[in-house]
């Protein structure tokens, strides 16, 4: 007897269908609490004002746009309903593709209704505005470093190296990246010192995992604590009685002309500083590097089966050697960019975001511009967390700050999706 298979049957699943149906669960648990906490929390009355011109315009304000006043609860209302469609529809017809693409839909619903909520007239914020600009421009920053990040651990992990390291890679990076900063006045030799630092970190995570074939989770936790350790010591003993050596200094925007004055995108994409576009470039190299080049295919080979590589020629333990040392280097710049954004060095001031950029990759599936999608939710919701204590939002600064570690353990736990991994990821490589 002959089976017959439906075209959809045949459709590859990202994600398993129990787990479909958790996610849709979530998804519509988040549009009845924008319906009844947002939508019908808020006066009938109650208006919104969204405002498109950032409050800080030294670099040059852009191209006015009118601010734009909404009815608190009927705007909630339709998010919430749009939202509540979305979660039916993944509920019910179990969609084989794209079931996070839906999940992040929801959520940015999510959020658009919290911000309405919050800024509403006779709402909890002391003003009834909200800037989108700022609020975009603000979460750019964290944005930035955790692609850096992401991308340190993508180099790594392509060719079957776990970096659990990145944080140590931040610190190291940001502390040497402090003192070159300040003594120089230069963030281009910060970042070459920052490189340095990351890349040696880089070459003594390979020497232990490739050569010793020791366990990369351990050495890469072991790096970080001792790198938090030491720069914690140094900082006591070093930055703070000489403080010329940690003056706070930070680069200066680079406005790319009439691209900075387009209203939202111009102060976000066009107005920032060295690092923001040094991002651009690390991420199209990449991109292009591992998925159109020999090299990109040698170190692919490298992560998913090595034995293959090995045998028709590639050096597998100075592929793993080179990314990871590489994939150092990048973390190192991310730390000089972390330290570009907030000036001074301070001990454990990364607060876990190499973890943060290490979920950002998985959620993204190993891929630059999934690590890039993923690192833009993180930093908008770590955004969230520190932006709405300023807006009074009546819920603990604690609660608050938890939200982008919850996402990262709903992300590394596979509560939101299971992906796979280069197949030989994190296993030594034992030369026959």
């Amino acid at each position: 007897m002959t089976t017959v298979t439906t075209p959809t049957e045949n459709v590859r699943r990202d994600t398993p269908v129990g787990r479909t149906r958790v996610i849709g669960g979530i998804m519509i648990a988040m549009a009845i609490f924008i319906l009844w906490i947002f939508a019908f929390g808020a006066s009938a009355k109650a208006t919104s004002i969204i405002t498109f011109n950032p409050l800080n315009t030294s670099g040059g304000a852009p191209w006015s746009l009118g601010n734009l006043t909404l009815p608190s609860r009927i705007s909630t209302l339709i998010l919430g309903l749009i939202a509540l469609g979305a979660g039916l529809e993944t509920m019910i017809r179990i969609p084989a593709r794209r079931v996070m693409a839906r999940f992040g839909f929801v959520s940015v619903l999510f959020l658009l209704g919290l911000f309405v909520w919050t800024v509403r007239s006779g709402g909890p914020s002391p003003t009834n505005f909200m800037d989108v600009t700022d609020v975009l421009v603000n979460a750019s920053g964290i944005t930035m470093v955790l692609i850096y990040g992401s991308m340190a651990g993508i180099m790594c992990e392509r060719a079957g190296v776990v970096n659990i390291a990145i944080e140590g890679q931040f610190l190291g990076g940001a502390f040497v990246g402090a003192i070159v900063a300040s003594s120089t006045n230069s963030f281009v030799l910060a970042t070459v010192a920052g490189a340095v630092v990351g890349a040696l970190l880089g070459w003594v995570l390979a020497f232990f995992a490739i050569r010793y074939r020791s366990d990369q989770v351990i050495v890469g936790v072991v790096l970080v604590t001792m790198i938090g350790s030491l720069t914690n010591f140094l900082n006591l003993t070093f930055l703070t009685p000489y403080q010329q050596y940690n003056t706070g200094v930070t680069p200066s925007s680079i406005p790319i002309p009439l691209l900075d004055k387009i209203p939202v995108v111009g102060p976000l994409l066009f107005n920032q500083n060295m690092f923001f576009y040094l991002m651009y470039l690390l991420v199209g190299a990449m991109s292009f590097g591992l998925f159109k080049t020999k090299w990109g295919l040698r170190v692919r080979a490298v992560g998913e089966h090595p034995q293959a590589a090995a045998s028709v020629g590639i050096r597998v333990k100075g592929v793993r050697y080179f990314n990871t040392i590489l994939g150092g280097a990048i973390g190192g710049v991310g730390g000089v960019a972390f330290i570009a954004l907030h000036g001074q060095f301070n001990p454990g001031f990364t607060s876990g975001l190499g973890y943060i950029a290490l979920a950002a990759l998985i959620f993204g599936r190993w891929r630059p511009s999934g690590a890039v999608v993923a690192s833009i939710i993180f930093g908008l919701t770590s955004m969230l967390a520190s932006g709405l204590q300023s807006f009074n939002v009546p819920v603990s600064s604690e609660i608050l700050g938890m939200f982008p570690y919850i996402i990262t353990i709903a992300v590394v736990s596979g509560l939101i999706g299971r992906v796979r991994a280069p197949a030989a990821d994190g296993i030594p490589y034992k030369q026959d």
